[in-house]
């Protein structure tokens, strides 16, 4: 039976072979990095074998930060060289892109778990269907802040099943009517598109709970990304013609208040 051999990291003094193992970092590394002098060992045996320090230790930690920060060998050794080099700064540093890496990564679940919730009902997403839904979640959150899409979801949520089928339905009904009504020609002025503009905002505040913010960031959504609006059945002509009507319906009834 073969004893293996146990290194104590309380040392003086390291060999290359001792450091390598305890480290990870290759002897073929280590011996690269002697070449350039961007880390050699404080000391040698008698027979010429490198013995590293407790401070060469620290040295070849600092080192490997800096390249987990993206530093190449020749500017990690320029750093080394320079008389104003503080090794305090480059932890700071590198918490800093842990603390950044912590952050993508949590949005990175933020993400997944709601694609997990688009596709919770669906058998077999297919690859167009996954692509529209990371679009809608990133776009989305360019516009609604974290609360707003809370609010939101939690809205959705209390419709029963039955009760969000009839509310589309009767959504679906309404884009149809306003579809027509631009197609004749009929004026956003006109009194029944006042009355179909007036549904719409009533349709709008029920959801968004009578958030205006939530209603101007729904806008500024839609008007920013008309192939979304599209593929909700509408076209950025309808978008302009209804959005003309409830202006209009706005300012009438801003007119009938104040007489």
């Amino acid at each position: 039976m073969i004893e293996r051999e146990v290194i104590s990291v309380c040392n003086e003094t390291w060999k290359v072979g001792e450091l390598s193992r305890l480290t990870g970092i290759t002897i073929r590394t280590l011996h690269h990095y002697d070449e350039i002098g961007l880390l050699s060992p404080s000391g040698h045996t008698d027979s010429g074998h490198r013995l590293y320090s407790e401070s060469d230790i620290v040295k070849l930690q600092q080192i490997m930060s800096l390249k987990q920060l993206g530093f190449a060998l020749d500017e990690i050794k320029q750093m080394f060289e320079r008389s104003d080099y503080n090794p305090q700064q480059v932890i700071k540093m590198q918490i800093e892109r842990l603390d950044e890496e912590i952050r993508i990564k949590k949005e990175l679940r933020s993400q997944m778990k709601e694609l997990e919730e688009v596709f919770d009902t669906v058998h077999k997403p297919s690859s167009e269907q996954f692509i529209k839904a990371i679009q809608l979640i990133i776009n989305q959150k360019k516009y609604f802040t974290e609360e707003q899409r809370s609010k939101l979801k939690i809205q959705y949520e209390k419709f029963k099943s039955n009760e969000m089928e009839a509310l589309t339905s009767d959504w679906n009904q309404l884009l149809t009517s306003f579809q027509s009504e631009m197609e004749k020609g009929t004026s956003p002025d006109n009194p029944f598109v006042q009355e179909l503009a007036q549904k719409w905002q009533e349709g709008i505040n029920m959801f968004a709970q009578g958030d205006t913010d939530i209603v101007q960031a729904a806008e500024n959504y839609y008007r920013d990304n008309p192939l979304a609006a599209k593929e909700n059945g509408m076209s950025r002509e309808l978008y302009e013609y209804i959005n003309k009507a409830i202006i209009s319906s706005s300012n009438l009834n801003g007119c009938l208040k104040t007489t």
